[in-house]
């Protein structure tokens, strides 16, 4: 019984897992030594309407920061970090086909009444990206991207927990290795 409950858990995981449509990146200066980054700020840009959204994505930025050891530092910091959230929809085409095909009827083959039906329909999609700018020389030294479905039908908390996973994989491996 043991084994069936584990292989349905295993099941439901790789199911959820499939199910995701969050996508990270990040890029970074190769000849920039982050081990010199100690401290941070914001930088608003105001790019971020929506006052919920950006309060949301600094408090998780401000959290996953504070994991990898940087500390804020409003008055003189190493790094300033601008969050910029862009809205876009993707069209989907969907197919449906009633047919019968091809295949043997009455002795002969031959293909059977087919119909086939496309619909296309519009899925939000909310980019989220996160630049890390070194203070000092005024360029651009990080960028994180993450891409995911919104789900405007989600409550608050699986909102902010769907931000968290985004931000988390987002910086899973900052600070990149030292130059070469």
């Amino acid at each position: 019984m043991k084994r069936g409950g584990a292989t349905l858990a295993i099941l439901a995981l790789v199911a959820a897992t499939a199910c995701s449509t969050l996508q990270t990146s990040a890029d970074w200066d190769r000849t920039k030594d982050f081990s010199k980054y100690k401290t941070w700020s914001w930088k608003d840009d105001g790019s971020i309407k929506n006052d919920i959204l950006a309060k949301r994505v600094q408090t998780g930025v401000t959290a996953e920061l504070t994991r990898k050891g940087l500390v804020r530092n409003d008055d003189r910091p190493d790094l300033w970090v601008a969050a910029h959230a862009r809205l876009d929809k993707q069209v989907v085409i969907d197919y449906y086909n009633s047919g019968w095909g091809y295949g043997w009827y009455g002795g002969y083959y031959g293909g059977g009444m087919t119909m086939t039906t496309a619909t296309a329909r519009e899925i939000p999609v909310g980019t989220l990206i996160v630049d890390l700018v070194d203070t000092k020389q005024k360029s651009l030294v990080w960028r994180g991207v993450a891409t995911d479905t919104l789900k405007p039908e989600r409550s608050t908390d699986e909102k902010e927990k769907a931000l968290a996973e985004a931000l988390a994989k987002m910086f899973e491996d900052y600070p990149p290795p030292p130059p070469k």
